[in-house]
């Protein structure tokens, strides 16, 4: 069979075996570019859109939960301010007094608008709560609405009454419901938050308190809040059942999908495709810090991928207008393009063999033409990164012998025996065994047996060592904190990354400082990218010297140390990294360095 094939093909016309072969490199590509991109895109859109949802729920949850918090912070209010100027012990009925002798009415009236006066003016401030009421030891009942009035009766003998009669003066949230006592609304849900109102004095009880929130005061936080029109948003209770929502038909009624409702006694935050009914949804959960309470979001998949359904079918019509102009052009091609791509071909086979003297002769301005002219700037390209390879190995074998020499430092070694033998002279044989042993183990890691690539871990602990024997040098000076995660010290990176620049801050900005100073080497990944920074409270730099650091040539730069880092990490790990500089004069400093995350143990570490 394979036979056959090859011979048809061989007798085929150039037109036809061009047809052959160009039509399915068109229509393959085309295909897969369309199937990949559709696949690509539907995850970014759906990855962005979890991010999207999960901040927005998050700034949901933080405005009910800041609701849920001014509500207590109101009841806290009015019970200072019944406390301060209001609450009175009732009078007891005196038997030896006649009745019509009894409190003037005109002072009830007077004490009565005192209270609810103080309840209405904490709903002024406090917009959020819909309706408040009072009720003294006495039962006598003060509200902001009449209608709560309304089943006193009824509301003493609740349970609502009598768990805050119970308390000790704590807030209690009552769940959302439907009641036809201490409401305004009788037909509307309301979340309750009660509260004992004690005498600050005596902490005996004058009464309960109750305050009232509409559930559209929940729901209007995230009422024109979504990623897609159809995304919906609602708030549901550890058992599943709904507490907050736009469609007032689901509010106190549980979660249809079963699948959903599990997620409400989750304690995790959830972003994940579900299938919900017949149909994919993006779906979220978070949950609420004040209450046991849980915010959903549901957003149909298909609405978040109708975008890239349009590409793709934008895609195959191109495709298909492709393969009609690859049919028109196939006997164009088949006259022109061949002598011209045997003349390419030997030319290819030159450079092929390393002759790369002379370009190209290009006598066309076509396809093939270009082609030419696009392989002669290839070649000259080649040849320009041929000679800057050679410039940069010899660049990094310049910076290699300034490290070594860095890395001897001798006036550091001097200084450092210099101060042992100043402790063990003062009497400080611990001091001086530490000293020893730092100055042992930070040579011990500069060297490392001429390896240029150590771990972060080796790095940091060089780093101790330095900054254990600087700190003991200049005690009065600064102290130092380091602070890496785990997850950070299996990477590797050249060595002596941290140390010069530890080295300039403190003498260039602790030491110069006047006083006590404070040294920061903290780590943390981002994405791909694992940073370090370096930070010091010292003099700091002025911005017209900061602005000349690492933008002069390498013959003028005024830090030898921060730019032989630099160039060092751009070498192993490509331009886009290496340190970035910022700084406050009087403030401090703060240098970051950045390398490739991916980068640990294990892989190579001839970068």
């Amino acid at each position: 069979m394979k036979a056959k094939l090859t011979g048809w093909f061989r007798k085929q016309r150039i037109k036809n075996k061009i047809m052959t072969i160009f039509i399915p490199l068109v229509v393959i590509p085309l295909f897969l570019l369309g199937l990949i991109s559709y696949y690509v895109y539907t995850q970014s859109i759906v990855e962005k859109t979890k991010k999207n949802v999960l901040d927005e729920s998050k700034l949901i949850v933080t405005r009910i939960d800041m609701i849920l918090t001014n509500a207590e912070s109101s009841a806290n209010m009015i019970m200072m301010e019944l406390n301060k100027s209001v609450i009175r012990t009732p009078r007891q009925p005196n038997p030896d007094q006649p009745e019509s002798q009894g409190p003037q009415e005109a002072d009830e009236l007077v004490y009565r608008q005192q209270i609810e006066d103080k309840l209405k003016f904490a709903l002024m401030t406090f917009p959020d709560i819909e309706s408040a009421a009072f009720i003294d030891k006495s039962n006598q009942i003060y509200s902001t609405q009449s209608q709560m009035e309304a089943g006193l009766d009824k509301a003493l003998e609740s349970r609502l009454i009598r768990e805050i009669g119970g308390s000790n003066g704590k807030h209690l949230w009552f769940p959302l419901q439907v009641r036809d006592f201490l409401v305004s609304d009788k037909t509307q849900p309301v979340l309750t938050l009660g509260k004992n109102i004690l005498d600050t004095e005596s902490m005996d009880s004058l009464g309960v308190l109750v305050l009232n929130i509409k559930e559209q005061a929940l729901s209007s936080v995230y009422n024109t809040i979504g990623p897609v029109k159809q995304s919906d948003y609602y708030i549901a209770d550890r058992e599943g059942v709904i507490v907050s929502s736009l469609d007032k038909k689901n509010i106190l009624q549980p979660i249809e999908d079963e699948n959903i409702a599990a997620l409400a006694k989750s304690e995790q935050t959830v972003a994940e495709i579900r299938t919900v009914g017949n149909q994919d949804r993006l779906v979220t959960a978070m949950n609420f810090q004040k209450l046991d309470w849980k915010l959903f979001n549901e957003t149909p998949l298909k609405a978040l991928t109708e975008d890239t359904r349009k590409v793709s079918a934008a895609i195959i019509i191109i495709g298909l207008v492709c393969v009609l102009l690859a049919l028109a052009g196939a006997l164009i091609l088949s006259r022109v393009i061949a002598g011209p791509v045997i003349k390419l071909t030997k030319n290819m086979s030159r450079i092929r063999d390393g002759n790369f003297e002379g370009p190209i002769e290009v006598k066309t301005s076509d396809e093939v033409g270009m082609l030419g002219s696009g392989f002669n700037l290839m070649i000259g390209r080649v040849k320009d990164l041929l000679a800057k390879v050679e410039i940069e190995q010899k660049k990094k074998r310049e910076l290699e012998l300034a490290l070594m020499q860095e890395q001897i430092k001798p006036h550091f070694f001097y200084n450092t025996l210099d101060l042992i033998y100043v402790l063990c002279k003062s009497g400080e044989p611990d001091e001086a065994s530490r000293a020893t042993k730092a100055l042992a183990d930070f040579y011990r890691i500069a060297l490392s047996n001429g390896k240029e690539i150590i771990t972060v871990r080796e790095e940091i602990r060089n780093v101790y060592n330095y900054l254990l024997i600087q700190r003991t040098r200049y005690s009065d000076t600064f102290d130092f904190q380091i602070d890496v995660p785990e997850e950070l010290m299996d990477y590797l990176i050249p060595k002596l990354t941290f140390q010069p620049l530890v080295e300039n801050s403190i003498y260039h900005g602790l030491k110069e400082k006047g006083t006590f100073g404070k040294l920061i080497l903290q780590g943390r990944l981002e994405g791909q990218l694992a940073i370090i920074e370096i930070k010091d409270d010292g003099v700091g730099i002025a911005p017209e010297r900061l602005a000349a650091l690492l933008n002069r040539p390498q013959e003028e730069k005024i830090s030898f140390g921060l730019a032989s880092v630099d160039e060092r990490i751009q070498l192993y790990f490509g331009e886009q990294y290496g340190i970035t500089v910022t700084s406050e004069p009087g403030i401090g400093t703060d240098v970051i360095v950045t390398i490739p995350s991916p980068v640990k143990r294990g892989g190579s570490s001839d970068v």
